[in-house]
């Protein structure tokens, strides 16, 4: 019962709590990915450098001239690909022409995109490779949209569902209610469902990193062949915080197991089985 050891209770609401906190910063933070960029026409340029978060992140353009983007995470689902790019014009235009090789030599729509550094800078061109039957577009290069939509969305329910285990551990520190989806019995079940979809999406993002973007950050330079990220792409700290909410939503559960532990080592809270007088094979001599 809610009734006994309500600290242990207390303690599984500031434990969820700081879980959901890391879910939150996973989520808002451009740290999901980070890498370098070596310009594969001039090597003689100084590396390029790229983070980004889930939806968007920061392209730090060294050719000539220094100059940073934000790029935006673009998606299109009917092919199944996103890419981070940045257009004075439509990015799902851009997107539509990287997928289908309707680029050339002389495109630079990064050049063209807004600085967000404090002057903006005239970015001399980077010369693509020409697009023949042998150099196009390698479509396993694009961040795959299925994957980018599902880590999202474990995510997201991973810290409703981290609040609502959070909200209820406080609930029943000051009550004791009767019905079992509100009781401190179902805060084994939200915990480790919200742990479950943290695990869901971490195996989600390191999958595809390991398969993809470890190969190819995704920008419209390395699609089209002007710049290389391989092996130059790691997981940022964004990813790796994710495995605390992990390890804090398995202590909740630890946290109450150690509960029902001490409630049950409590002789005041030991059942006593009275037998039945009524029951006609007890007899009296």
């Amino acid at each position: 019962m809610a009734t006994t050891n309500r600290i242990y209770i207390l303690a599984t609401f500031l434990v969820s709590s700081i879980a959901l906190i890391f879910n939150i910063v996973s989520l808002s933070t451009e740290q999901w990915i980070t890498g370098k960029l070596s310009d594969l026409t001039d090597t003689t340029q100084d590396f390029s450098y790229i983070n980004y978060g889930l939806f968007r992140g920061n392209y730090r353009r060294y050719v000539s001239i220094r100059a940073s983007y934000q790029v935006e995470m673009t998606c299109n689902f009917a092919n199944n690909v996103c890419a981070l790019l940045c257009s004075a014009d439509s990015t799902a235009d851009l997107l539509d022409a990287l997928y289908n090789n309707n680029i050339n030599e002389n495109d630079d729509p990064t050049g063209s995109c807004i600085s967000t550094t404090s002057s903006v800078f005239a970015i001399h061109p980077l010369t693509a490779k020409t697009l023949t039957t042998t150099t196009y577009v390698n479509r396993k290069n694009f961040i795959n949209a299925g994957v980018w939509l599902s880590t999202i969305v474990c995510l997201v329910i991973a810290a409703i569902i981290g609040l609502l285990a959070s909200v209820l551990a406080l609930y029943n520190t000051i009550s004791n209610p009767i019905n079992f989806y509100l009781s401190v019995g179902s805060l084994y079940f939200y915990n480790g469902l919200a742990l479950g979809f943290t695990l869901l999406y971490v195996i989600l993002w390191g999958t595809m990193y390991n398969l993809t973007i470890f190969h190819n950050v995704a920008l419209y330079d390395t699609l089209a062949e002007k710049m290389t990220s391989d092996k130059m792409a790691f997981l940022g700290y964004s990813y790796w915080i994710s495995f605390i909410p992990m390890t804090f939503y398995g202590a909740s559960i630890a946290v109450l197991f150690y509960r029902e532990h001490l409630n049950a080592k409590d002789p005041k809270q030991k059942n006593i089985q009275i037998e039945d007088s009524a029951d006609p094979s007890l007899f009296l001599f």
